[in-house]
């Protein structure tokens, strides 16, 4: 597994859709995790 992710780093074309994929996968983490956190503010039990 760590030679194929290797092998991609080292296509820079697909070391851009990877740390772009990255990316988004961590941006929507924290925007989902905002949510949450917005959620229970606005909306306390």
């Amino acid at each position: 597994m760590i030679a194929r992710l290797g092998a991609r780093w080292e296509d820079p074309a697909r070391r851009a859709r990877l740390l772009l994929w990255l990316w988004l996968v961590s941006t929507g983490f924290t925007l989902f995790g905002f949510g949450v956190i917005f959620y229970r503010v606005l909306f306390p039990r």
